[in-house]
């Protein structure tokens, strides 16, 4: 229970007890009281006692409580004089929760002093005054059955009732009975919504032990769910039962885009944030980038579209870089990779020496790798651009680029190794050849036996990008994305694999 609370419910309680704690009368055991009620108004007074002789404030208004003729205003006063104690005092405040929390449960009522008939002449015909009263009495520990009997209502209206003041404030009892709430859409015996609810209702001000009644619980695993939301979010709240369901809804799959940005093509405000929103559209774990900007003013191009894509999908998107040579002599231009994952083992791999024949490219290439863990597994995810005028040259990239990452990477180690990027090669040339013999399967051609063709982005008529897969997985879709002129002179690749 919070502050207010405890504060509502303790002078409730204690309010015809006071002459007698205060010893201005008989003592409570000679009078004919409930021996549970007697109990619990001694224990609450042995812990608040010392506070209040060491208290002027709260020691007067108490006094004023049990003899002054504005009994209200004196309430009023104390309730205020204990509220601030026991915002000072988080210990006492704890032992008062649990005092009360206990007696509840065993049964304690609350003395309101009003009977129902009295109360309901007092609240006329107001509907909104009678809600609030009922809220008011259930939230100050009145037992549920006893509040329902009084206003001659359900139960579950008066859950409902107390759902919609939780959730709107007064405007959502505005309505009376026809009470709509979000999850009357929704399944009521779905164990998440559940625990939520049962969260939310606690946090809300509702007693744990109106919360337990109705969802047949106990209090202490409705802390525990608190306590476990608290600490992890909703992931915390879930079973194995619910990660099992998860998985059968939701396969291991990965999904994978490669998409060459083409420098500054048309590098306005609105440009990457439209990239984004069509990207986050196919929610990929593993994005491959070639011709990124990164200088010379222009924020990483790549890095705008893991931004936006953050805020489109919730999920973290790292981006990481690597330069290759000046666009138009003027911008430096690479390429990237972005994940979200944590990219583990960063590689950024020369294409420019040390190839075969002593091939030197006429403008400096690299090839960018990273190591993230998908499902348990290791996957090696590479994003490429080989050299766009001399075909010798790329299959030289392409025999060190695979040297480089058996090198790097441990070849036996890891579970799939994903090559994707702007090949600027077709499908029958020697490097796409060399791929499939050194077991890189062909993603697109994989799903479809014709097609894919992704440059130019106007008319397209040949294939030059790919995502290339090594290891032991299933290729379950792949498509063409991105294809406006606008975004690109290149069209995107997605793929779906298992």
């Amino acid at each position: 229970m919070d502050t207010a609370n405890i504060v509502s419910a303790v002078i409730s309680f204690l309010r015809p007890f006071l002459p007698y704690l205060l010893q201005e009368s008989k003592p409570l055991e000679e009078r004919e009281i409930d021996a549970i009620n007697r109990e619990l108004a001694e224990a609450i007074w042995a812990r608040i006692r010392p506070k209040v002789e060491a208290n002027p404030a709260i020691k007067e208004t108490i006094h004023d409580v049990t003899t002054t003729n504005y009994e209200e205003d004196a309430l009023a006063a104390l309730r205020f004089q204990l509220k601030k104690l026991l915002s000072d005092d988080s210990e006492l405040a704890g032992e008062l929760s649990n005092l009360w929390t206990e007696a509840i449960t065993s049964g304690v009522v609350v003395d309101n002093e009003l009977t129902a008939e009295k109360r309901l002449d007092v609240l006329g015909h107001d509907d909104v005054l009678k809600g609030l009263e009922m809220i008011r009495l259930l939230r100050t520990g009145m037992p549920l059955d006893q509040v329902a009997k009084e206003f001659n209502t359900s139960v579950e209206h008066l859950y409902r009732l107390n759902a919609a003041f939780s959730l709107n404030g007064v405007f959502g009892i505005l309505s009376g009975s026809d009470i709509r709430n979000w999850f009357d859409r929704v399944s009521k015996e779905d164990p998440i919504i559940r625990r939520l609810e049962m969260i939310r209702l606690l946090r809300s001000g509702t007693p744990v032990e109106v919360i337990a009644k109705q969802y047949d619980a106990v209090p202490e695993y409705i802390y525990r769910l608190d306590k476990r939301f608290s600490r992890d979010g909703v992931i915390g709240i879930l079973t194995e039962e619910d990660f099992q369901k998860f998985r059968s809804i939701y396969p291991e799959v990965i999904r994978i885009c490669s998409y060459n940005l083409h420098g500054t093509h048309l590098n306005d405000l609105f440009r990457f944030r439209r990239i984004a929103r069509e990207m986050s559209a196919f929610d990929p774990d593993l994005c491959a980038f070639q011709e990124v900007i990164s200088g010379n003013g222009i924020e990483e191009t790549s890095a705008q579209i893991a931004k936006w894509m953050t805020r489109m999908t919730g999920c973290y998107y790292q981006t990481r870089y690597a330069y290759c040579h000046p666009f138009k002599d003027k911008y430096p231009e690479g390429l990237s990779v972005s994940a979200k994952h944590q990219l583990k083992n960063t590689r950024i791999i020369d294409l420019n020496s040390g190839l075969r024949d002593g091939l030197v490219p006429g403008l400096e290439r690299y090839a960018i790798a990273i190591e993230v863990k998908i499902y348990g597994r290791r996957i090696i995810f590479v994003s490429v651009h080989f050299d766009h005028e001399n075909p010798k040259i790329r299959l030289a990239q392409a025999e060190k680029l695979l040297r480089e990452l058996d090198s790097l990477y441990k070849r036996k180690d890891y579970y799939s190794c994903i090559l994707a990027g702007d090949f600027n090669d077709v499908e029958d040339s020697p490097v796409m050849d060399f791929l499939r013999k050194n077991g890189y399967k062909d993603a697109y051609r994989h799903c479809h036996p014709t097609g894919g063709n992704t440059f130019d982005a106007v008319t397209p008529y040949k294939r030059i990008d790919y995502i290339m897969v090594k290891g032991n997985v299933n290729f379950l879709s792949a498509e063409l994305v991105l294809k406006d002129p606008k975004l690109s002179d290149h069209i995107g690749v997605l793929a779906v694999i298992k």
